[in-house]
C-alpha cells in the first residue's frame, strides 16, 4: 500500500525555503540535502519517475524547479532569481541577486524583496497542496489536459477579460466629433460607419485578436451613442471620457480624471495628486502617451475593461499590452496575479519609436502606477513608480 506524503504546513515549508534561498541556493544543487526529511519526502513523492541513475539531489532540484515553474510569470521571475536559477542574476548571495534584479527592473531592492516574499508564500502553498503536480490523460483518452487545479485549461487572457468560449462581448469605441466624421451620414453614398470611431486602430486590434482567441464568442462593437445595455459577459470601453460618453459614465467610480487636449493629462487627486501628461518632441511630435488599463467586476457578473489613453496612442498601447501574443499573456497574468479576478488600475507609458507603437511589457518594467481594491473599499495604491516617467 502506498504511503501518503507527510503533512507539512505552508509556514513550515516557507521557513525551510527561506533558509534554502540564502547563499548560492539552487546554484549549488547540494544545498537541497539540508532540507528536512519530511520536506524531502514530500518533494520526492511528487516527482515524476526519472532514470535509475538520477540521484536524490537531482530529483529534489527537479521538484523545486517544477514548483517554481508553476508560479505566475510575475512571481516566477522573483522566485527564479531568489533561488539562483537565472544566469543574468547568478550571484553567491541572495542580497546580490535581488539587487541585480532591482537594477534590471529599475526599482528599489525593497520592492524586489516585497515581491519575492509574496512569491515565496505562494511557492510554499503550492508545495504543501501539491497543486503544481499535473498528470497527463490516459493514453487514447479524449479528455483535455488538466491544469494544476485539475480543471480544463483556462486562457489567461480570457480570465482577465471575463471571456469564455461562448461569451457575449460588447466593445464601445470612442467617437469623433460630428464635424470631424468623414462620410458620417448614413444617407451619404460613401457612408462608412467606421469613419466615426476616434480610436479605430485600437478597435480593430481588439476585435481581430479577440476573434482569433475566441472564435465562438459573440463580439459586437458600438459607437457610444448607439449602445444599449444587453448585460454582456464582458464590456470593453475604448478611449477617454471626453470622446466616449460610456467611459465618462464610469467616472464617479474611478479615482482618476482625464484632462482633454490641448492640455491632455491624467490625474489621481486622492492618491498623492499625481498628474501625468503625454511627452512631446520640441517639433511637436508625440513621443509617449499614458496607457490606462482599468478592470471593474460587477455584481451581476459582467467584467468591465476600460482601455484608456490621453491620446489615441495610449489606447492602442492598452489594447496591445493585453492582447499582443505572448507578451499580452504575460501582462494579463501579471495583473491578474496581483488582483486575482478583482478591480485594478494600471498606468504605464506607450512610446512611439520610428513610427512603431512599442508594446509595454509589465513583467520587465513595472507599471508607473498600480491600484487595486476589494469589493467593500476604495482603491489602494500598490505601486507608485511615477517619478520614473521623466522624459525621453
Amino acid at each position: 500500500m502506498a504511503i501518503p506524503p507527510p503533512r507539512l504546513s505552508p509556514e513550515d515549508v516557507r521557513t525551510e525555503l527561506l533558509r534554502l534561498r540564502q547563499g548560492p541556493a539552487l546554484g549549488h544543487p547540494g544545498a537541497v540535502t539540508a532540507l528536512s526529511d519530511p520536506l524531502r519526502t514530500l518533494l520526492l513523492a511528487r516527482t515524476p519517475p526519472l532514470s535509475n541513475a538520477a540521484s536524490e539531489t537531482t530529483r529534489l532540484v527537479g521538484a523545486l524547479r517544477r514548483a517554481i515553474d508553476a508560479l505566475t510569470p510575475h512571481e516566477r521571475r522573483y522566485a527564479a532569481a531568489d533561488f539562483n536559477l537565472l544566469g543574468e542574476h547568478s550571484w553567491p548571495s541572495l542580497t546580490e541577486r535581488q539587487e541585480s534584479l532591482a537594477r534590471v527592473l529599475g526599482c528599489s531592492a525593497k520592492t524586489v524583496r516585497r515581491h519575492a516574499g509574496q512569491a515565496l508564500d505562494t511557492l510554499a502553498l503550492l508545495i504543501c497542496d501539491g497543486s503544481y503536480v499535473t498528470e497527463p490523460p490516459p493514453p487514447g483518452s479524449d479528455a483535455p489536459a488538466t491544469t494544476a487545479a485539475g480543471t480544463a485549461p483556462t486562457d489567461g487572457t480570457g480570465r482577465f477579460f471575463g471571456i469564455t468560449a461562448d461569451s457575449r462581448v460588447d466593445v464601445i469605441c470612442s467617437a469623433l466629433p460630428a464635424a470631424d466624421r468623414a462620410r458620417g451620414r448614413p444617407s451619404d453614398p460613401l457612408y462608412a460607419r467606421c469613419a466615426g470611431f476616434a480610436d479605430l486602430d485600437a478597435l480593430l486590434y481588439v476585435r481581430v485578436h479577440l476573434a482569433q482567441g475566441f472564435p465562438a464568442a459573440t463580439i459586437r462593437d458600438f459607437h457610444p451613442g448607439e449602445y444599449y445595455n444587453a448585460e454582456p459577459d464582458s464590456l470593453i470601453v475604448l478611449g477617454a471620457p471626453d470622446r466616449n460618453t460610456a467611459y465618462a459614465e464610469f467616472g464617479p467610480h474611478l479615482p482618476y480624471t482625464f484632462t482633454p487636449p490641448p492640455e491632455a493629462a491624467i490625474a489621481f487627486p486622492g492618491h498623492g495628486d499625481i498628474r501625468l501628461a503625454p511627452l512631446w518632441a520640441p517639433e511637436g511630435e508625440l513621443l509617449a502617451d499614458l496607457t490606462v488599463i482599468t478592470r471593474l467586476t460587477l455584481g451581476q457578473g459582467t467584467t468591465v475593461i476600460l482601455l484608456g489613453g490621453c491620446m489615441t496612442l495610449g489606447v492602442l498601447g492598452a489594447a496591445k499590452c493585453l492582447l499582443n501574443g505572448e507578451r499580452g499573456r504575460r501582462n494579463t497574468a501579471y495583473l491578474d496575479g496581483i488582483a486575482p479576478g478583482g478591480d485594478l488600475i494600471a498606468v504605464t507609458a506607450t512610446r512611439k519609436i520610428g513610427g512603431i507603437t512599442d508594446t509595454p511589457d509589465l513583467t520587465t518594467t513595472e507599471p508607473l502606477l498600480l491600484l487595486t481594491r476589494d469589493t467593500a473599499g476604495g482603491f489602494t495604491t500598490r505601486l507608485n513608480n511615477a517619478t520614473r516617467y521623466t522624459g525621453r
